[in-house]
Order: structure tokens, then C-alpha cells, then sequence
């Protein structure tokens, strides 16, 4: 649909667009949040991403019940990115604001956001969260979600280059939609839309939204609350979804700094740590995934070889283990701590340097194996630390400090992989 034709008039203060798939447990408290806002010149625009459980009942319901509930019912799965953008061309409210169907919003949200934009003229808003676990497991296993953030901002409105250099120099960017509201002409009149047919397509819809606009601010509020539950898109296991998804991102990402000529310090940082989780997840894609399935376009196919060709040459992994040699070479006894895809990766360069392991060490057996690459996979508990011994951590961020507490603990001496870089 052509730019012109979805800049129609103006019929509500906001349009909140909410994809929906298979969350019939939380739906309602989802749109109950919404449909209770204290602003009520709102339309609620509902994608039932051809959900398999009673969503497009309920959506149904809601919908007779109150007018300001459209459902468009999808007769297949197209996932979030694509639902968003229907809703983007199905929207007349001035505002728009896109919510998860398990997420909620607090009762004045829309209207303090909305106020806030037009006392401003603002192409958008960042704010923040809370967050609610689903079991004090989850609280635990997945406490790196930051609902807020920790730097010093000012109270002005400014340039969306200005605020997203200051979000990466002090270490608070964050892509999440659900925290930024936006100005529907802006992202028509930008092109700002979803990438389709992948997940983590809030990488790129943040990136261009925030870089692309004149006029934002940054409010500390908690507008959005975040439920977090097992087997959503940000707690299950990586798998190949995941490479996929930040393959086209930074692609994406790439070709947009290209064509605008963007460049700096925070640029490269943002570009650089997309690279980083495509380096981690494709162990996981390459595996077992046929490539011309997932990527649809030449274009796309001969990004994906030149990538895939660096990523399996030995020699790249080798150049960032090589600085490491220096820590390990004094100890007889050397082991990797971590045997999951960057504990295989450091043991590949190892071994293409030469350098001889003695096992992989792990907090606990948990779902570990005896053995891997013929080298056996220990609890660290169960090894004799003497000064003989050194540990290289190779594991992923999210386990980094626990596995360093642990070490320290024990009298271990180590380094740490930390995605090329050892400290």
C-alpha cells in the first residue's frame, strides 16, 4: 500500500495495535489494561496472527462489546513484524503504540504520553517498565530484563540521533516497542516499519524510528508492564529462529547506514554487538538448516555464504583465542568453562592452535553431557584446584559474572572469551 493512501485523517488521539498469538491465558488482562486507559478517544487494533488456541473468540467478544476494538483475522501465521505493520495501515489515531498480547500498560498511560507528545510536537517518546515474573524461577534464571535505565538524562527534547548517542554511551539502549510511543505520519512519512517473516524485528524498528526522527524525549516512567513467562520469544532456548532474526536485522541495520551515511562511535557499538549475537546463534543455524529455505532472495542467499564462509574458517575464531595464549601457557592443566556454543568455539580455535585441553568444566551436570569432543564435561565443584590449573569462561553474558563468582571462589585462575575479547 502506497505512503499517500495510509495518511488518512485523523479519527482518534491514539492507536494502540496489539498482535496476537496463542496467549488466551493473558489476552484479556492485556486488553482490560488498555480498554481501561484513562484516555478514552483510542482505538484498539487486534492481529490474530491465525492463533490456534480461543484468542479470535475472545478478540470477537471484545469487539461486540466495545467499538473501539477492530480484530483483523489472519487466515495464516505471518508472526509479529508483519501484524505490526497492518496495524500501522489499519491505524487513524494520531498516536500510535504497539503492545504484546501478554504485556499491559498502567491505566494513565496513553494519556500522559499522548499530552506529553502534543505539548511537544514529538515524533516519539522512550519510557520504561516494570516487570512481572511468572514464577520466582523465571525471577531468577531471567533477571537480565532491565526495566529501567541507569544513566543521567536531561529533561529536554532533542534529536533522536542525540538521545540514541546518549542511550549507547551509557550502556541503555534498548529496542523493546513496547517502550516508545510514536507519532503515526513520522513513521509513514520515514518508512519506518517491521522487518516480516522473522523474529527480533524490534532491532531494526528502533534503530530507524529513533535515528530517522527530529523531535524526541526520554520520560523515567514505568508506562509499560512486562510479563515475563516461560517459552516467549525472550526466555526459551536460542535456536535457528534467532540467527534468522538477527541475520535480517543487521542486514537491514547495515544497508540503512549506508544509504543515510551514518557513522560514529555509537553506531558502531550497536553494529557490533548485533554482529556478535549472529556469531553466537549460528553455530545453532548452520547445524542443521538448510539456508535457502529461511532466505528468500538471491540478495539475501549471497549475504548469508559470505557470512557463513568467515564464520567456518577456523582462522577467525583462532585470531581472537590467539590473544589468550599468553594467560594460558604457564598452566599444565587447562580446561573451558562452559560447554555450550561459545565453550565449542574457543575449544575449535584451541585446537586449531595446538593447544591441548584437559575437560570442560560446568556449575552442574544439570543437561550436560559425560563427554564432549572426547574430553570429559565436569562439575567444577569436583575438580582439585592447585596452581597448576587454569580456566578460559566461555559462556555466554547472561552466565558471565555467576561463572566468575563461582572461580574466584574456588582459588581458580582464569581468562575470560568474552566474543573475541578476553579481559
Amino acid at each position: 500500500m502506497e505512503k499517500n493512501d495510509l495518511i488518512k485523517a485523523v479519527k482518534y488521539k491514539v492507536s494502540v495495535i496489539i498482535p496476537v498469538y496463542n496467549v488466551e491465558k493473558y489476552l484479556p488482562d492485556c486488553l482490560d489494561s488498555v480498554l481501561g486507559q484513562s484516555l478514552k478517544d483510542i482505538e484498539v487494533i487486534c492481529i490474530d496472527d491465525a492463533s490456534p488456541d480461543n484468542c479470535g473468540k475472545i478478540l470477537d467478544e471484545y469487539a461486540e462489546k466495545d467499538p473501539r476494538v477492530r480484530v483483523l483475522h489472519l487466515p495464516e501465521n505471518h508472526q509479529q513484524g508483519y501484524g505490526r505493520n497492518r496495524g500501522l495501515e489499519m491505524a487513524s489515531g494520531k498516536y500510535v503504540y504497539f503492545l504484546d498480547s501478554d504485556d499491559m500498560i498502567t491505566p494513565d498511560a496513553m494519556e500522559k504520553l499522548y499530552d506529553l507528545a502534543e505539548k511537544d510536537d514529538l515524533d516519539g517518546i522512550f519510557f520504561d517498565s516494570r516487570v512481572i515474573y511468572e514464577s520466582e524461577e523465571l525471577a531468577q534464571k531471567d533477571n537480565w530484563y532491565n526495566p529501567g535505565r541507569n544513566g543521567s538524562y536531561e529533561d529536554r527534547v532533542c534529536s533522536g540521533r542525540e538521545l540514541y548517542d546518549a542511550f549507547i554511551s551509557q550502556g541503555d539502549w534498548t529496542v523493546f516497542i513496547q517502550r516508545q510511543f510514536w507519532r503515526r505520519e513520522y513513521l509513514l512519512d520515514a518508512g519506518v516499519t517491521s522487518p516480516e517473516g522473522t523474529e527480533h524485528e524490534d532491532e531494526f524498528f528502533a534503530f530507524k524510528a529513533i535515528l530517522l526522527a527530529e523531535k524526541v524525549r526520554y520520560v523515567p516512567e514505568q508506562f509499560f508492564i512486562h510479563r515475563f513467562r516461560a517459552n516467549s520469544v525472550m526466555t526459551r532456548p536460542k535456536d535457528a529462529r534467532d540467527f534468522h532474526g538477527y541475520f535480517r536485522n543487521y542486514s537491514l541495520m547495515t544497508e540503512m547506514i549506508e544509504r543515510y551515511k551514518l557513522s560514529g562511535e555509537t553506531i558502531d557499538r550497536n553494529i557490533s554487538h548485533m554482529y556478535e549475537w549472529m556469531v553466537l546463534t549460528f553455530p545453532l543455524f548452520s547445524s542443521k538448516e538448510d539456508y535457502k529455505q529461511w532466505f528468500k532472495t538471491e540478495k539475501e542467499r549471497m549475504l548469508y555464504r559470505f557470512f557463513a564462509a568467515s564464520q567456518n574458517s577456523e582462522l577467525v575464531y583462532a585470531r581472537r583465542v590467539r590473544r589468550m595464549l599468553s594467560d594460558v601457557q604457564p598452566y599444565q592443566y587447562i580446561y573451558i568453562y562452559g560447554a555450550g556454543v561459545v565453550g565449542q568455539r574457543v575449544y575449535h580455535a584451541l585446537e586449531y592452535l595446538g593447544v591441548q585441553i584437559n575437560g570442560f568444566l560446568v556449575t552442574d551436570r544439570g543437561g550436560n553431557p559425560d563427554t564432549l569432543f572426547g574430553h570429559p564435561v565436569l562439575p567444577v565443584d569436583e575438580v582439585e584446584v592447585n596452581n597448576g590449573k587454569f580456566a578460559i569462561v566461555a559462556v555466554s553474558k547472561k552466565y558471565r559474572d555467576e561463572v566468575i563468582r563461582k572461580l574466584e571462589s574456588l582459588g581458580w585462575e582464569y581468562s575470560v572469551y568474552i566474543y573475541g575479547v578476553n579481559r
